[in-house]
């Protein structure tokens, strides 16, 4: 069920500067500058690109996290402003080192998917690392996406983590949880 609608949405190229305008309308949130330790994943050229977002994190001296593969599965690793860069699996770029960072210690992590819908179900990859990255975070979880790859709904299963935001160029979609851990955020 999910392998047709992830082909399906691959092909779809999103416009000329929408990565941009992505990143603009995260980092003009009230809360965005309230995220002090923020996981944030590094882009593949068909996800919406972080880099201004790891930019304005690095240059207001906020601590960082990426994700890091460690064995089989992925970590988390801080980042700062002197991490050398290698390109890992799938062509991700990766710290060559990054220290240890728990994931209950993020307050806000940015996470990237294939699709989304509304009420946060997020479509991956299909290998399903970044949902057992996510399993056990309380931080506030936004999902950068394309307006073309927002979809009716994306088929859930039990071990799947849904959004509390959605990014997209045009808007901001909040699900019912993001109330809590905005306030929580903002404390």
């Amino acid at each position: 069920m999910k392998q047709p609608l992830r082909e399906k949405i691959k092909g779809r190229r999103a416009s000329q500067g929408a990565s941009e305008a992505i990143q603009e309308r995260l980092m003009a949130a009230d809360w965005w500058t309230a995220a002090f330790a923020v996981g944030l994943y590094r882009s593949t050229p068909n996800e919406p690109a972080t880099e201004a977002l790891l930019a304005d994190l690095l240059a207001r001296g906020a601590q960082v996290a990426v994700p890091v593969r460690r064995g089989a599965e992925y970590g988390w690793g801080r980042v700062d402003a002197a991490t050398r860069w290698k390109k890992g699996a799938h062509g991700i770029w990766e710290p060559t080192a990054a220290p240890a960072v728990a994931t209950k210690d993020l307050r806000l992590i940015v996470v990237p998917g294939v699709a989304f819908d509304a009420q946060g179900g997020r479509l991956g990859h299909g290998r399903g690392h970044f949902d057992r990255l996510l399993a056990r975070s309380e931080a506030l979880l936004v999902g950068l996406c394309f307006e073309n790859r927002l979809v009716e709904a994306v088929p859930m299963e039990p071990h799947d983590v849904r959004m509390d935001v959605v990014a997209t160029e045009k808007r901001m979609l909040f699900a019912p949880a993001a109330a809590t851990k905005l306030e929580r955020l903002l404390g």
